[in-house]
């Protein structure tokens, strides 16, 4: 029977997966292996949950597309808003400086906001810099090669991101111009309460039908039992070591061996806890960690995916201008609304959706380009700090955060989001970012593998695949990189043109 061995249960192994419990037949079977002894532990677990429609550079926009029509109909059947925080959202560019006038804020019972950050306060000492200021903007750059230009996003579509400035200028021009225009003063109960800024401020750069925001977490844990209930086997904790085959049996079927870790290290006879899974495919979504699960399988490779991490720090708090929205009795009203045509009727479009979107701000401040979301469950996750120093741990459990990093980032938070909000908790996450920028979701010529055995994929061609370097963009892109994933593995046309992210 066929069997495709995963190597990592983050959002991209998770979805693809799912996908293929959704495509392949009922005799296909599949394992799912993570080594982090928390599960959902990285970015997968700690990213904000944004997800975008049409941001994307041309080599990405159709799995954007894909991946986007995806969330919303995983959403429309399972219920998302309440299972994992599936809503519409609505995006600003905020134009923020310290100086203004606060009066016409929101929140308006919140309290004066703190002194610029170039300027010293009352008895501070002008010799200390602010913590909101401690950094430039050029400190968060990963030292990656992005390769091309194509306005402000490249042909990998992060030149924003490595060039530390503000994600909304990867919005689709013609999105931005239909969302300003439709903008009015009526909508003015659209905007977020939460935070402290002038309406005229915030420029509308998405409308509620191009972006949308989810749980990462709760999404993943969803994924994840679904997985369990089509019968995906999950090691846990655990790694895969080495690809074997018995070579004195030409028949033989080549394995992958997974040693199991922590607890489950061992046997009740002490020998150390191993299964070997023969296996038709691989698939290596590991993430920031992906080159050296890559390594360890294949250590006779001559390329090695190139992948750097980036690092990034995030809080999540409660704001009393933020509120969970309520979930209805009825089932009905928790499906996502269907995109109306001019003339159709409004009234077929769930009321409880279509008045209750979410935000997210994109501004500049303090050095960096924060990023501000607030989420169906009533809490907001602010972060966009993104520091290059930050190691890369052995395994996600194991990320170290810098208290001064976070202390800059609580910092900034205060001043736009108010000191009267309750801190929830604090993150440090890694994401996987390609030499190019662009995501590679590719399948390995077994020449690039070196000597050893190798799994032949479904035409015994090769069956080693590879899903990694998603940037800021993993949790948007994942159902439909899950999907294409998927797709390859089986031998399928593809969903959605993805021809220039299989060149790495």
């Amino acid at each position: 029977m066929p069997t495709t061995v995963i190597l990592g249960a983050g959002i991209i192994g998770l979805s693809t997966a799912h996908s293929l419990t959704q495509l392949a037949p009922p005799d296909h079977r599949i394992h799912l292996v993570e080594p982090a002894r928390q599960l959902f532990s990285s970015a997968s677990g700690k990213a904000a949950g944004f997800i975008a429609k049409d941001w994307f550079a041309p080599a990405i926009a159709p799995l954007g597309d894909l991946s986007f029509h995806l969330h919303r109909a995983l959403a429309d059947k399972h219920s998302g808003r309440a299972r994992w925080g599936y809503s519409e959202s609505i995006s600003y560019s905020l134009d923020h400086t310290y100086e203004d006038d606060p009066s016409d804020a929101t929140p308006e019972s919140s309290p004066e906001p703190a002194a610029h950050p170039s300027q010293s306060t009352d008895g501070a000492d002008p010799g200390h810099a602010d913590p909101a200021r401690a950094a430039s903007s050029d400190d968060s750059h990963a030292e990656i090669a992005v390769s091309g230009r194509n306005g402000s996003q490249g042909q990998g579509g992060l030149d924003w991101l490595l060039n530390g400035t503000s994600r909304a200028v990867a919005a689709d021009g013609d999105a931005v111009e239909k969302a300003q225009s439709e903008s009015t003063s009526d909508e003015a109960s659209d905007l977020p309460k939460w935070l402290r800024a002038k309406p005229s401020a915030l420029q509308a750069i998405s409308d509620r039908k191009s972006t949308a925001q989810v749980n990462p977490r709760q999404l993943c844990e969803f994924l994840l039992e679904q997985c369990l209930a089509a019968g995906v086997t999950l090691h846990h904790p655990a790694r895969a070591t080495k690809v074997w085959r018995d070579e004195s049996d030409a028949s033989a079927a080549t394995r992958i061996r997974v040693e199991y870790l922590g607890s489950e290290a061992q046997t009740a006879d002490g020998r150390a806890r191993t299964v070997d899974i023969p296996c038709d495919n691989i698939v290596v979504a590991a993430g920031c960690w992906t080159p050296q699960v890559y390594a360890t399988l294949f250590p006779n490779a001559s390329r090695m995916p190139r992948i750097t991490h980036l690092a990034g720090y995030s809080a999540t708090f409660k704001s009393k201008h933020w509120l969970p929205v309520p979930t209805p009795a009825d089932p009905q009203a928790l499906k996502a609304p269907i995109e109306t045509t001019p003339g159709s009727n409004a009234s077929s479009v769930p009321a409880f959706l279509g008045s209750s979107p979410c935000h997210a701000i994109f501004t500049n401040a303090g050095g960096f380009a924060p990023e501000i979301f607030s989420r169906a469950g009533g809490d907001v996750w602010f972060g966009g700090l993104n520091p290059a120093s930050t190691p890369l741990p052995e395994l996600p459990t194991e990320a170290q955060m810098d208290p001064k990093e976070s202390e800059r980032l609580l910092t900034v938070a205060h001043v736009l989001c108010g000191d009267d909000v309750e801190l929830l908790g604090q993150a440090l996450c890694f994401r996987p970012v390609s030499a190019t920028g662009r995501p590679i979701i590719a399948r390995m010529h077994e020449a690039d593998l070196g000597d050893g055995a190798k799994p032949g994929g479904h035409d015994g061609g090769g069956g080693v695949y590879v899903a990694t370097g998603h940037g800021p963009w993993g949790i948007s892109l994942s159902l439909g990189t899950g999907r294409v994933l998927s797709e390859m593995v089986l031998g399928r046309e593809t969903s959605a043109d993805i021809s220039a992210l299989t060149r790495w």
